[in-house]
């Protein structure tokens, strides 16, 4: 057999074998996901530059949504409560976020996140949590928000950066 056709069947055979394996047990799936959303959020008092204690209180829509065990999810309207120490640059916190679902159901998502501040003064939080209450309870929620910040100048005033605004992603796995 020449080496290109040994290489060939070789390959193949992997290949097959691949896919006639099952998938690990702890797969994934993903329950919902998400693609378009917004959120406006306000901070009190502003962030700063240093570190201190700041509440947050978020308000958003997602939309594009597809969840294959529920098909009549499109959307949901969301709030977010986050009380932590942090600051314009920098911080972790817990955050608790409840969305309500066009369907008319909830669900009651608890979980962390760390606030990176990228150049141009955007803000890119990655929250990771579970659904503690309602529907997809029990599974592990990731969303994204890229918050760009308009007044970066704000960080540097006793009030501090008060808002902000920007685009949210979520999706939930089971």
């Amino acid at each position: 057999m020449r080496p290109r056709s040994l290489i060939t069947a070789l390959v193949g055979g992997l290949l097959g074998a691949a896919l006639l394996s099952p998938a690990p047990a702890s797969a994934s799936v993903v329950d919902v996901n998400c693609a378009l959303g917004t959120q406006v959020g306000t901070y009190s008092p502003g962030m700063t530059l240093l570190p201190r204690h700041i509440d947050f209180h978020a308000t958003g829509t997602l939309g594009g949504c597809v969840s294959p065990s529920h098909p009549g999810i499109t959307g949901a309207t969301f709030t977010s409560l986050v009380s932590g120490t942090f600051s314009c640059l920098a911080g972790s916190t817990t955050n608790t976020s409840t969305y309500h679902w066009n369907t008319g159901h909830s669900s009651t998502v608890q979980g962390g996140f760390e606030v990176n501040l990228k150049p141009g003064g955007t803000t890119v939080l990655v929250l990771t949590g579970t659904v503690v209450d309602g529907l997809f309870r029990g599974a592990t929620v990731v969303q994204t928000k890229v918050l760009p910040a308009t007044d970066l100048t704000a960080c540097l005033t006793p009030q501090g950066l008060t808002s902000v605004s920007g685009t949210v992603t979520f999706t939930a796995l089971l």
